[in-house]
């Protein structure tokens, strides 16, 4: 099979790689399309935290697919069958995993795409246990969006997301879009996307925000939104949350900017009364939740996907992620 190896930091060509076909418990998956991650742009330059990458790897965490075949003992899944997969290889014994928080699993590290072969490839082999099968006739584009979707449900789910809440996303990349989308499933009272880029604050309000604003105007919001969610990735993100949540109000960060520099006051966290949530990765339930709505039709990915390239484009997908006037938000790669 053809797959994009990174062999260190800097270092990515396309390489003929053998099929390993599948043990007990174990399937093979032809890839039909995976979305490129900021993390992966880390990857691929080194700049990525060591403990959460093995090189040489192929990368690509986030993707759908068609099952090639099954190895002895699975049940569940025939080939043929449309499907996604979850990235983190928990476990299942450490107490974070009975807990029902996989993405927390206290084992070593492991995720498809960072210490296990992803799917920037031909094919991809996957444990049976952490594999979704999709409707058929679902499409691969927009099912290998669910990846982020359910880290952003991880998110929301940690909040205890209701109706009748005022919310506010931070952010309107990719995860704030989904943030966007998943929130105003829950009939929020008011829903206010602030970005920085007039063609995806529009993009906002066709997914569900009420109300869209400019990052330079944020603050004219107030604190007042019971619960922010922040994936803007930018140094001043999770100050500019903070100081849209009503005292007592609930902040959820997802965005990494790779700025270690304090950015959020404990003073503040104490005096609003805050309550402050990180989020790392999704566990099986948030995969759970959004499968089961991307099923139903209630979660419509597909507008996110802006532009897709073959494994022999990589380098100009990677540049067009990185470029801030190409308009990218989800660029994917077709195997």
């Amino acid at each position: 099979m053809r797959a994009l190896l990174v062999e260190r930091p800097g270092e990515a060509r396309v390489v003929d790689l053998p099929v390993t076909e599948p043990g007990a418990g174990e399937v093979l998956v032809r890839v039909g399309a995976a979305g490129i991650c900021g993390s992966d742009v880390e990857l691929l330059e080194g700049t990525r935290a060591p403990a959460y990458v093995r090189y040489p790897v192929v990368p690509g965490h986030e993707w759908a697919g068609t099952v090639a075949s099954v190895g002895p003992a699975v049940e569940r899944i025939r080939p043929g069958d449309l499907v996604v997969a979850e990235g983190f290889r928990s476990c299942g014994a450490c107490a974070r995993c009975r807990e029902g928080q996989t993405n927390l699993c206290a084992a070593e590290y492991a995720e498809t795409g960072f210490t296990h072969p992803g799917g920037f490839a031909e094919f991809v082999l996957v444990p049976a246990r952490l594999v979704h099968v999709l409707p058929p006739g679902t499409d691969l584009a927009a099912a290998a969006v669910l990846e982020p979707a359910a880290c952003v449900a991880n998110g929301l789910l940690a909040a205890q997301l209701r109706p009748g809440l005022e919310i506010a996303v931070v952010g309107a990349g990719t995860l704030g879009l989904l943030a966007v989308a998943l929130a105003a499933l829950a009939s929020p009272a008011r829903l206010a996307l602030v970005g920085t880029r007039a063609d995806r604050l529009a993009l906002g309000r066709r997914l569900g925000a009420s109300e869209t604003v400019d990052a330079s105007d944020a603050s004219e919001l107030g604190g007042v939104f019971d619960l922010v969610f922040e994936a803007a990735s930018r140094a001043d993100g999770a100050r500019v949350a903070a100081g849209l949540a009503r005292r007592g109000g609930t902040v959820i960060l997802e965005g990494l900017s790779g700025d270690t520099a304090p950015n959020l006051s404990g003073e503040e966290i104490v005096l609003r009364h805050l309550t402050v949530q990180g989020i790392f990765g999704a566990s099986g339930a948030a995969w759970q939740r959004v499968v089961g709505l991307f099923a139903a039709g209630l979660l419509d990915t597909r507008a996110l996907v802006t532009h897709t390239f073959s494994l022999v484009e990589h380098a100009a997908a990677f540049d067009t992620l990185r470029d801030r006037d190409a308009g990218a938000l989800k660029v994917e790669l077709v195997p």
